[in-house]
């Protein structure tokens, strides 16, 4: 079954949300519409439309002329020079389309980047669209291509205790000759995936990492999907953007796996649609904050590593190269890797002549066969230059190491070579153009012409072999002069110490085992040394540099006595062996051994250590805080991995369960074999009946062909998949797939088991795999036969929009073995289920239940069943023209949650849940409901009170309502014999002819020991429409109440003020007073009531502030006008209770002076807490 595109709306980042606020723009009068042209939308799209509405991608003619933006003399500028001349060119192009999707209340997204814009409609819209003359296509919007990855492999030897790939470029001689490590450089990455900011080898180098430890993701990240759990950057299939990153920039003082690890990085997590990276590339040229809002162009990355491609040559992706290149950003692509050996299987991006293209070659410095060859678009040769791309060890968003290769290997060479080149000579810096001739001349000549070219220069090395070295010996460095030093402690030279200089350039270097360092190429000027390493304390050193002059720049360090950290490593009470234990910030490292133990060194202070688990485990990385002041015991509790949905595992072992009935199909046949299950089965929210199952150890609950390999999540179709056993085993003719269904209602279990498969090849190495679907939602994989072990298979669940998965395998080997079993469970939801009848008894399909984020359908019979999120929920149970009716429900992880309704046509709604009547002792009081019929039909309702008659009453008693109607019902309270502190208790019942439950709301009638209400600003006692007296406004004196601050204004208005009953109390108000306080006051309980109304004429955003009750935060963040416009009263009313006698009520401006129109202090006998 076709995929139709995800749906989403990609967060605006900067101008684009400027460029939404410019609808207005309209087509001028008379022009006529011409009729579509045909040929304009994509014949797939077009097929598509033709059944469903998609969305798709309106391409449209001209781009922003960009010449001007080289007068600019910074990056910063040339950046926002770019941004400026891109959405101007937006605005203006696109006004007409826009104009048309705003009339036809379209859901769209516009893009400055690229000229397109982003639309969801069906065929009538896209017909539309194209009869508009600035239209040049309309396509879908496309899935990208994942990237290839290469088999991991055993690790390769180090060249002098570096990576043989990061020796084979030359960076270590840059570092030791030059000093730098491409200190000063921001590289990001733009593939599939984001980045696992906390890895050990990129924490320190994450720009948005604060010098105190903490993070500020703002313009460092960006994540429009939300395809993280959390703010914090976050990698997904397969690591491939960790991988990538580690090679450009990672490494620890003691481990440099990257070209450049003293660059800094930042990371987006585009998605997989190519609408996705239109976002991802508008962001990096001006990075936002959190919230898509504030682009900063000068915090733009210096260099953009691409990973990613698409299927085939297309030019669609030009500008948004031309306009990085323009901003000075450097932008270095994959070649991709395809077809093995073949000529001209390049793609675009990485095809146009615009691109500085990587190839991928081995230690041999042969191309490997699947790294794409040339040429390019317009016969360009491709690709450019190659670099490592097998083999290669680097960081894993599980925060340890592999050794493999791909796609995301080569390029990163490239782009740490940049930072290298751009450290070493900030000349170069922005100048994309003289640093790809650096890089072409620079490059080591491998002959090969097979698919054209010269031996110089061909389509299947370029220019040849990345040198950096040689690329930085020719950069424009200037003047330079001789720094070295020794670094010792108490006379012993201090190997492995971190030496960085600041002054005309920044440069990082570690001296040896001799405690020396030496930075022969240093460019001339004063310098400050800071030297560091773990156990010492810092030193600190001023040095001048001069040409051709040795300069001298050495340091002693005093040691700081560092304490033993030891404690346990446990997972449900259990020792865990294996368990890597680290300190982030320090080198410290320890492994726990067969009892769970480790121990660590650290200094005093309060320290994290993090322990990470062996891969494909059902346990997750942990982090602790321990407070190191001597020798310390800290023990760990592992905390079990979870998905973005919170599905967790356990391991453990029980007997094989078998299928008894063999399913249909050959053994040869890849297309799956449909099945119906024996009951609704909750699986990531939504709820399946039907399963579509491979005799290739995977099932779904989607219609699908068949699989394409590929790790997850995935967009890529199936989703909604669970993969026991995949891609690791093999089948005959003799082998098959079983199911059975055991146990009685609601306790049953369906079993598909995978029988006499074999692996490695062996026809008699058999093995046998089974999947256990529970009826509570539960999810089992069984395993048995010896060959079983030692295997690389998929293992995991993923979700139905291919978003969040469960990667059990993480690509390992030898993750499951003979008689084990994995349980899969959900712990964050639980299982609500119910039937939905209407007011006769009758079931009603097609029912809405919902309870937080869930929202689940009844079946034809009425029922309904799925995950709802653990917590307390109003569930609201709607369909129309039913109406709808709101229960209560407790969700537990793990458990059934059951809950009926039944529905009317009317639907009658109160606007309040509870009616509060505190009144004086031998009073009455009065508080009005407003009942509403949202239903369709004409609602007869009856009014009650429980206690009837006596203290309350309400009326009318009765009437009827239309649909869209409403009435005032008036509740009355009377405390006729109560003295103060006295509390009674009735209810208010509505009942309504359709037959649903009636209306129950709790009413309190409550004689206050103390009360106080003032109207702010007002200069005498008034009375108001409910007959309540309000003193006048007064300065605070002891032993009384009254406002407090010396800037503290009384304001008035003469015009009207809407929204209340009292619009004479809203009038006048206080301003600019710090706080009110109230003394003398019983403790107890209170209800504090707060009117405002902006009759001052302050805009949204001018008056912002928070009112904080008794020290705790009451009303925050509140702008009057922004909640309730100009002149309109707003209520607020907030429950703190008094243990001291007195009342503080603080108002704390954010910006503006804060303002209050009425104030009142309620003691409530019937509360004994807020």
């Amino acid at each position: 079954m076709p995929r139709t595109p995800l749906r989403w709306r990609a967060l605006l980042t900067g101008t684009a949300a400027v460029l939404i606020l410019l609808l207005a723009l309209t087509l001028p009068a008379g022009v006529a519409q011409a009729a579509p042209d045909p040929g304009k939308i994509d014949k797939t799209l077009a097929e598509a439309l033709a059944k469903a509405p998609a969305t798709f991608l309106v391409r449209l003619s001209g781009d922003a002329a960009l010449a001007s933006v080289s007068k600019a003399t910074t990056k910063a500028a040339k950046g926002a020079e770019v941004l400026k001349a891109k959405s101007a060119h937006a605005t203006t192009s696109q006004a007409p389309l826009r104009e048309l999707l705003t009339a036809k209340k379209a859901e769209f997204t516009p893009y400055w980047i690229v000229n397109a814009v982003k639309v969801t409609g069906d065929a009538a819209l896209a017909a539309e669209i194209a009869k508009l003359p600035g239209v040049e296509s309309i396509q879908p919007d496309r899935a990208l291509p994942n990237p290839m990855r290469a088999a991991q492999s055993t690790e390769v030897p180090k060249v002098n205790a570096v990576e043989w790939n990061i020796d084979r470029v030359g960076a270590p001689r840059v570092w030791s000759e030059f000093g730098t490590r491409g200190d000063g450089v921001v590289v990001a990455n733009l593939g599939v995936g984001g980045v696992q900011y906390d890895h050990p080898a990129l924490v320190t180098k994450y720009r948005g990492r604060k010098a105190d430890g903490t993070f500020d993701h703002n313009h460092n990240w960006f994540d429009p999907t939300r395809a993280c759990a959390t703010a914090a950057p976050c990698d997904t299939f397969y690591a491939a953007g960790t991988r990538s990153m580690g090679v450009a920039v990672g490494g620890t003082a003691a481990d440099a796996i990257g070209v450049a690890p003293g660059a800094k990085w930042i990371a987006v997590h585009p998605g997989t649609y190519t609408s996705h990276l239109l976002a991802a590339a508008q962001w990096l040229l001006a990075p936002t904050d959190l919230d898509g809002r504030n682009p900063r162009p000068d915090l733009a990355p210096d260099v953009v590593n691409n990973t990613w491609s698409d299927w085939g040559i297309d030019s669609w992706s030009s500008p948004l190269i031309d306009a990085w290149i323009a901003a000075g950003i450097f932008p270095a692509f994959t070649s991709s890797t395809y077809t093995p050996h073949y000529c001209k299987t390049v793609h675009s991006p990485a095809a146009g002549a615009n691109a500085y293209t990587v190839g991928l070659i081995d230690q041999a410095d042969k191309a490997w066969a699947n790294s794409s060859r040339g040429s390019g678009q317009n016969d360009e040769v491709k690709p450019n230059l190659t670099a490592p791309g097998l083999n290669v060890r680097t960081s894993t968003a599980d925060g340890g190491y592999e050794v493999s290769g791909g796609d995301f290997a080569a390029v990163p060479h490239v782009s740490g070579a940049v930072a290298l080149l751009w450290s070493a000579a900030p000349a170069l810096k922005g100048d994309v153009a003289a640093t790809r001739a650096l890089l072409d001349g620079s490059a080591v000549d491998v002959p090969d012409i097979t698919c054209g070219g010269t031996p110089a220069k061909n389509n299947v090395y370029g220019e040849g072999r990345l040198d950096v070295h040689a690329a930085v010996r020719a950069a424009p460095i200037g003047r330079i002069g001789l720094l070295s030093g020794k670094v010792t402690s108490g006379g012993t030279p201090v190997g492995t110490a971190v030496v960085t200089l600041t002054g005309p350039v920044k440069r990082t270097i570690a001296t040896g085992a001799d405690g020396v360092y030496t930075l022969p190429r240093l460019p001339v000027g004063d310098y400050r040394i800071t030297v560091r390493k773990y156990g010492y304390g810092d030193a600190t050193a001023a040095v001048t540099v001069t040409e051709n002059q040795p300069a001298t720049g050495d340091a002693v360090l005093t040691p700081v006595p560092l304490h033993a950290v030891s404690g346990a490593v446990t997972v449900g009470g259990a020792p865990m062996a294996g368990v890597v234990v680290t300190s982030p910030g320090t080198p410290v490292e320890a492994t726990t051994d067969a009892a769970g133990r480790y121990r660590v060194e650290l200094p005093a202070g309060t320290r994290t250590l993090k322990a990470v688990p062996p891969p494909a485990i059902c346990t997750g990385p942990t982090s602790v805080a321990a407070t190191v002041a001597g020798d310390t015991v800290k023990d760990i509790a592992m905390l079990r991995r979870t998905d973005k949905f919170g599905y967790a595992c356990t391991s453990g072992t029980a007997p094989f369960v078998q299928g008894t009935d063999r399913l249909p199909g050959e053994w040869w046949n890849r297309a799956p074999v449909t099945a119906s299950l024996p009951f609704a089965f909750p699986f990531y929210g939504g709820t399946y009946r039907k399963i579509w199952v491979t005799n290739e150890g995977y099932v779904s609950f989607g219609e699908f062909d068949q699989i394409h390999q590929r790790g997850i999540p995935s967009v890529a179709v199936p989703n909604a998949v669970l993969f026991p056993f995949t891609g690791a085993s093999g089948n005959t003719s003799d082998a098959g797939v079983y199911t059975a269904t055991y146990g009685t209602a609601p306790g049953r279990t369906h079993v598909i088991e995978w029988r006499d498969h074999y692996v490695n090849r062996d026809l008699t190495n058999r093995i046998g795999f089974a999947m256990l679907l529970g009826e509570d939602g539960s999810i089992k994989f069984q395993y048995r036969g010896r060959g079983i072990a030692g295997h690389r298979a998929l293992i995991g669940l993923e979700n139905e929009a291919g978003t969040d998965a469960f990667d059990f395998s993480e690509g390992q080997r030898n993750v499951v073995a003979d008689g084990q079993e994995l349980t899969f469970a959900p712990t964050r939801h639980g299982l609500l289920t119910g039937t939905v009848t209407d007011a006769g008894g009758r079931p009603l399909a097609g029912a809405k239940v919902k309870a937080g984020d869930a929202v689940l359908t009844t079946e034809a019979d009425g029922t309904f069943l799925g995950h709802a999120p653990v917590g307390d929920h109003r569930v609201t149970v709607e369909k129309e023209p039913y109406g709808s009716v709101t229960r209560t429900a407790t969700v537990s992880a793990g458990a059934w949650t059951r809950l009926n309704a039944a529905l009317s046509a009317d639907d009658l709604v109160a606007s309040a849940t509870e009616v509060e009547l505190p009144a004086a002792a031998g009073t009455t009081k009065s508080r009005k409901v407003k009942l509403t019929n949202r239903g369709t039909t004409t609602a007869v309702y009856t009014v009650a009170t429980d206690p009837s008659g006596g203290w309350l009453s309400a009326t009318p008693a009765g009437g009827e309502l239309a649909p869209g109607a409403s009435a005032t019902v008036t509740v009355t309270g009377a405390a006729a014999g109560l003295s103060p502190g006295a509390v009674r208790s009735g209810e208010l019942l509505v009942r309504s002819g359709g037959g649903g439950a009636p209306l129950e709301i709790p009413v309190t009638l409550a004689v206050p020991r103390h009360q106080v209400s003032v109207d702010s600003g007002g200069t005498r006692e008034t009375t108001d429409s409910e007959g309540e007296r309000w003193s006048a406004d007064r300065a605070y004196t002891a032993g009384g109440h009254g406002y407090l601050g010396a800037r503290s204004r009384a304001v008035s208005t003469a015009g009207t003020v809407q929204g209340t009953g009292d619009p004479a109390l809203f009038k006048t108000a206080r301003e600019a007073m710090a706080e009110y306080r109230f003394d003398n006051l019983p403790a107890g309980v209170y209800t504090v009531e707060l009117g405002f109304a902006e009759t001052r004429g302050a805009q949204p955003g001018a008056r912002v502030f928070d009112v904080l009750a008794e020290g705790r935060l009451a009303v925050p963040v509140l702008d009057i006008a922004q909640e309730a416009g100009q002149n309109t009263a707003t209520t607020r009313r907030y429950t703190v209770k008094v243990v001291d006698g007195q009342l503080n009520l603080r108002f704390a401006a954010q910006k503006g002076a804060p303002l209050v129109n009425t104030l009142r202090v309620t003691e409530r006998p019937d509360k004994t807490a807020p």
